[in-house]
């Protein structure tokens, strides 16, 4: 059983991508499908996914590696793979993702069961799980990358699922826009590594980016690339990951992201497409432990955004804003863990937000809608653990705690507190701006939230049972801030602080300083590029008189050959239609005799051929 589940991984991959196919080319061809049956094949679809990857990680052994792959692009002896490469580490990833995404699909059978095009939401979701699939069992970077752009392009497509709608459209296009730094960051990164490698390297297999050899690539690069050159590689995949998850100074791209539905949210939010930037710096750390220095940014970075956005979301009053910026917050984290090489403690806590953060989305009141208690209590059960307090959250970040030097602990501890301070702050104001109501959510959305609450407890039990941590100073200082918060509340005594709140409310301002000074340089950038094309190269007579050549010389090409072509292709086909036009006598005995003579002359052709084969080989 464990060899059929094993050798059948792939199916984690088919089965999105079918039921994408099933959905939409429905669509294309006119043919009815009807509602319940697209909800029971994406939920079993994610579920399938999970039970696949769950069994699979319960089976494989620590180390084992699950590779398949086939020749796909070949130059020469340069060789592209694709295929499968399964271990543990992808395992625990694609085993949150489709549980999280079986939780949000149920509860968007309730959500969205008054949409016209909910067929194309469900069959963007199954597409979604397939990228996302497809990046955490790439075997190589070659195939992360594709993916990864995937998951870009399906990710833009969600955000803006009510293009008819301008901030919406123009939030998934900025978006977009801004994660294509990461992305350009990332391919620079592989092509300068493969380059190297394709030079220098003495194994030309290296070239290809395996993530089976990476401590050998990782290794040759660092003893004979230059130091300069091996930095700038380092840093470029820091960057993919930094834009991807968010992090400082790419973190505003996620508020856009906010215009998008309640469970696009929770999923893009959760385990999906910010954790990517998280798995590629997991899958690339031999790159990193080779230049402590790197290791170094990684954690700089994390602690930064982590201070940062949670300043910001502390003065937020758009709960979407806030868990927006806590992403970031918390990603930080799982930056500042991987940067420590605390790898149990990253992974540990990127499965424990991806369940809390679900579970803080869906539980969110709907434009402006009332909050009903049983919701409310939910969602502050959810902060609790996100906090450090309670559950999932509380394991797994003193994991990252025990390991911390006195400096960041401190810095930890200040993080816990206004994590704390937020999610308090923000419920409490929603749910007295909003109301509360004393009914409950339908059965399918209690069902989601029981769901991910029972995945938080069962994902508590597992690392209580199987890691040591203890009870530390983030639970204290998370404590602190849900009693300040609570008498702030109460006494109504929330402040603006005069220079910190005007920073934190506009997030620092980058996204103003993206939105101001970057675009007029790229504007600038634009004109003096049309200028040297209309005042120098327009009246550039060589350039004009190469021009008006190319023009002759197409022009020339256009009539007497293309044309040519075209009119003789046509007169042929007419005269093959008049002469089957007088073969079509009626008589049996002729269109035997014609058949004889096709077979005849199909043969004699493949019997040459083969002579020629075999010529050829012998000689």
């Amino acid at each position: 059983m464990a060899d059929l589940i094993l050798d059948n991984i792939y199916l984690v991959l088919l089965l999105p991508l079918w039921l994408f196919l099933i959905i939409m080319l429905g669509r294309f061809f006119s043919v009815y499908v009807n509602k319940g049956v697209i909800y029971v094949l994406t939920l079993f679809s994610s579920l399938a996914g999970a039970l696949l990857c769950g069994s699979a990680l319960w089976k494989l052994d620590s180390g084992r590696i699950l590779e398949n792959e086939i020749p796909f692009l070949r130059i020469e002896d340069f060789v592209i793979n694709i295929g499968i490469h399964a271990d543990r580490a992808a395992l625990i990833f694609a085993l949150v993702l489709f549980l999280v995404s079986f939780a949000v699909q149920m509860f968007s059978i309730s959500y969205m069961k008054d949409e016209k095009k909910s067929y194309r939401f469900y069959a963007l979701l199954n597409l979604f799980n397939f990228s996302m699939a497809g990046l955490l069992f790439s075997p190589n970077l070659f195939q992360t990358y594709f993916f990864w752009e995937l998951v870009s392009v399906i990710s833009y497509l969600l955000i803006g699922f009510e293009y008819n709608k301008k901030e919406k459209s123009d939030s998934s296009r900025k978006v977009f826009i801004i994660n294509r730094i990461g992305d350009t960051a990332l391919i620079s990164g592989i092509i300068l590594s493969s380059y190297f490698l394709y030079s220098y390297s003495g194994n030309v297999n290296f070239t290809s980016l395996s993530f089976v050899d990476m401590n050998a690539i990782s290794t040759i690069l660092y003893a004979y690339a230059p130091t300069g050159l091996y930095l700038v590689i380092c840093g470029l995949f820091i960057v993919a990951a930094a834009v991807k998850s968010a992090q400082f100074p790419f973190y505003t791209w996620l508020q856009d992201a906010m215009e998008a539905k309640l469970p696009v949210s929770a999923l893009l939010h959760s385990a999906t497409m910010v954790a990517a930037g998280v798995f590629i710096l997991l899958r690339l750390l031999p790159f990193f432990t080779l230049a402590g220095v790197t290791l170094k940014i990684i954690v700089l970075i994390g602690l930064i955004t982590a201070i940062i956005c949670s300043i910001c979301a502390s003065s937020q009053n758009h709960p979407k804003k806030v868990l927006a910026y806590s992403t970031s917050a918390q990603l930080g984290l799982m930056f500042l863990a991987a940067g420590m090489l605390n790898i149990k403690a990253a992974v540990a806590f990127f499965a424990a937000h991806a369940f809390i953060k679900t579970l803080l989305f869906i539980t969110l009141p709907d434009k402006e809608e009332c909050w009903n208690y049983f919701s409310f209590i939910l969602f502050l059960l959810g902060g609790l653990s996100l906090s450090g307090m309670f559950i999932a959250g509380m394991a797994a970040k003193e994991m990252i705690y025990l390991n911390l030097n006195p400096v960041v602990s401190v810095i930890f501890c200040i993080i816990a507190f206004l994590t704390a301070f937020y999610i308090t702050r923000i419920a409490l104001v929603t749910s007295h701006e909003y109301g509360l109501i004393k009914t409950m959510p339908d059965k399918i959305k209690t069902t989601a939230y029981i769901l991910l609450i029972i995945m938080n407890i069962g994902l508590y039990w597992y690392l209580r049972t199987h890691v040591e941590y203890k009870v530390a100073e983030p639970f204290w200082a998370a404590l602190t801030a849900w009693i300040v918060v609570y008498i702030l509340y109460t006494k109504k005594a929330f402040w603006k602080v005069p220079v910190l709140y005007p920073l934190s409310y506009n997030g620092f301002y980058l996204d103003k300083f993206y939105s101001n000074t970057v675009v007029k340089l790229y504007d600038g950038f634009c004109s003096i590029l049309n200028s040297l094309e209309v005042k120098v190269f327009s009246n550039y007579k060589p350039v004009i008189f190469c021009s008006k050549s190319l023009v002759k010389i197409t022009g020339w090409i256009e009539k007497n050959i293309i044309e040519a072509s075209v009119r003789m292709i046509t007169i042929t086909f007419k005269k093959i239609s008049r002469l089957d036009m007088k073969a079509q006598s009626g008589n049996v005995q002729s269109y035997n005799a014609y058949a004889f003579i096709i077979v005849t002359l199909i043969l004699s052709c493949l019997i040459i051929a083969y002579i020629i084969m075999l010529s050829y080989i012998g000689g």
